[in-house]
């Protein structure tokens, strides 16, 4: 998973056509979540920290295109974005999280570079909780936005928490980095999912404290 100082979310390019079945998937996705008792799990436990109570959602009923921000402990609050799509599939009669997606360029957060990364499907816990670790990979300068224009090479693990069924989850991440400097790296991320890549918040918010908003373009 290629993540800048973080691995990264992916998926194929949008045509016409495929907006409008983002766009089908994302309304079946909200149907389910209404049906299943609305914003269950919206709250700041997401991905991030389970409640007693958390139950990890049905095989197949959270999925859909999504944003993936990742800040890390280089420079807090600069927040890395990846687009794809996030599934929860059944594995050995559990739900599991499978990511794919590609980097977003720095300058318009629509446009897609890099390599396409599927990370998982990794199971999910009865209490909710899951660990999805990444190969190393590098993320493109372009879409760098610690450094912008630099390349970094990286190994990143992310912790979360899905407890029912929701719009958005969140988490914690560790991994190594090792170009263009090399060193242990922390942080958090989010994941929301969203209608299309043309339907990306303003402020993309990248952990579960609901003021880890990134910043908004110029």
């Amino acid at each position: 998973m290629r993540v800048g100082p973080a691995s990264v979310l992916v998926s194929l390019a949008l045509s016409a056509g495929a907006c409008a079945d983002a766009s089908e998937r994302f309304k079946a996705f909200e149907d389910r979540r209404v049906a299943l008792g609305g914003d269950a799990g919206a709250t700041s436990s997401g991905l991030g920290g389970a409640d007693a109570g958390c139950q990890p959602p049905a095989p197949g009923v959270v999925a859909g295109p999504a944003l993936l921000s990742l800040e890390t402990s280089t420079s807090p609050g600069a927040a890395i974005l990846f687009f794809g799509d996030l599934e929860t599939p059944e594995l050995d009669g559990k739900t599991a999280v499978k990511f794919s997606y590609r980097a977003l360029a720095v300058a318009d957060r629509l446009t897609q570079v890099g390599e396409e990364l599927v990370v998982g499907p990794y199971a999910i816990g009865d209490d909710g909780k899951f660990d999805a670790p990444t190969p190393e990979s590098t993320l493109p300068g372009s879409a760098n936005a610690i450094l912008p224009g630099v390349d970094i090479t990286s190994q990143l693990t992310l912790h979360g928490t899905i407890c029912g069924v929701a719009d958005f989850y969140c988490g914690t991440v560790t991994g190594t980095v090792s170009a263009p400097v090399q060193g242990d790296t922390t942080g958090n991320f989010g994941i929301t999912l969203v209608g299309s890549l043309d339907d990306l918040p303003a402020r993309p918010r990248y952990g579960c404290d609901p003021e880890a908003l990134a910043p908004a373009l110029p």
